[in-house]
C-alpha cells in the first residue's frame, strides 16, 4: 500500500479504513488525555518491523491526514548485529517508508560485545538497553522533539504485573516522559489500544510482519 493511494475513494471506504477510524478514538484519547502530541511537533517513530510500530506509525499517519495537524513524522529502526532477518528487515522498512513518504534512519547496534567490546553473550536487558541508547541519540542529535514508541495497553498491565511480581512494587508504563531536560519527549500513544486489535488491524494492511528471533524471547519474563 502506498502513500498515494491513502486519498483514494477506494481506501476511503475500505475496511481498514474503517479500522483505522475505530483505533485512532483510542489513540486521540491517549493524545488528548496526556498532552502528547503538538502541530509544532517533530515526531520519530520506532519501527521494529513489529505488527505493533507499524500499526502505529500508519495510525499517526492517519491521524495528521484526517485531522489536518501538521507535526512532522520519520521513523527509525535500529538494525542489530544479533538477527539473522536484520536485512530483509531494514529492506521492508525502508520501502514501506518511502512509500508513506516518510524519511527513516537506520541506526546499528552491537549486543555481541560488552561495553569494552568484548565478545559477550547478548540478552534481554543489554538489548533493551542498546536500542534504546540508540534511538536517544537520533532523536537528540537530529532535533526530533518526540520519540513515539509502539506499547500498548496490553504492554502496560503486563508491566504492572512484572513489576508487583519480582519487584514486590506498583510501577508502569507512562504515557509520556520527558529525558534529557526537555531535549525530547517520549511519548506512547498506543497507551489504549489493545493488542487483539493491532493484530487485526496490522492483518486488514497487510504488514510484513516480523518478531523476536532471540533464543531467549521463551524463556523472558514477561512470556
Amino acid at each position: 500500500m502506498t502513500f498515494d493511494r491513502l486519498a483514494t475513494r477506494e481506501y476511503r471506504y475500505s475496511p481498514l479504513t474503517r479500522a483505522a477510524r475505530n483505533m485512532l478514538r483510542k489513540v486521540n484519547r491517549a493524545i488528548d488525555e496526556f498532552d502528547l502530541l503538538a502541530a509544532s511537533d517533530r515526531v520519530c517513530i520506532a519501527v521494529s518491523g513489529g505488527k505493533d510500530s507499524l500499526s502505529l506509525l500508519h495510525l499517526l499517519l492517519e491521524h495528521r491526514r484526517f485531522y489536518n495537524l501538521g507535526y512532522e513524522i520519520s521513523a527509525a529502526h535500529v538494525v542489530s548485529d544479533f538477527n539473522p532477518g536484520a536485512e530483509h528487515t531494514k529492506n521492508y522498512i525502508e520501502n514501506l517508508c518511502r512509500s508513506f513518504e516518510v524519511p527513516c534512519s537506520f541506526p546499528t547496534i552491537s549486543v555481541t560485545s560488552d561495553r569494552e567490546g568484548n565478545p559477550a553473550d547478548p540478552s534481554c536487558f543489554w538489548c533493551s538497553w542498546k536500542r534504546r541508547e540508540a534511538l536517544f541519540a537520533l532523536c537528540k542529535r537530529e532535533g526530533w522533539t518526540k520519540l513515539a514508541l509502539a506499547h500498548h495497553y496490553d504492554d502496560v498491565a503486563e508491566t504492572t504485573l512484572l513489576n508487583l511480581i519480582f519487584h514486590g512494587h506498583m510501577e508502569t508504563m507512562l504515557p509520556s516522559r520527558v529525558f534529557f531536560d526537555g531535549a525530547f519527549t517520549l511519548i506512547r500513544p498506543l497507551f489504549y489500544v489493545r493488542e487483539r486489535d493491532l493484530v487485526r488491524y496490522a492483518a486488514l494492511a497487510k504488514f510484513e510482519t516480523t518478531t523476536c528471533v532471540c533464543p531467549n524471547a521463551d524463556q523472558s519474563m514477561r512470556l
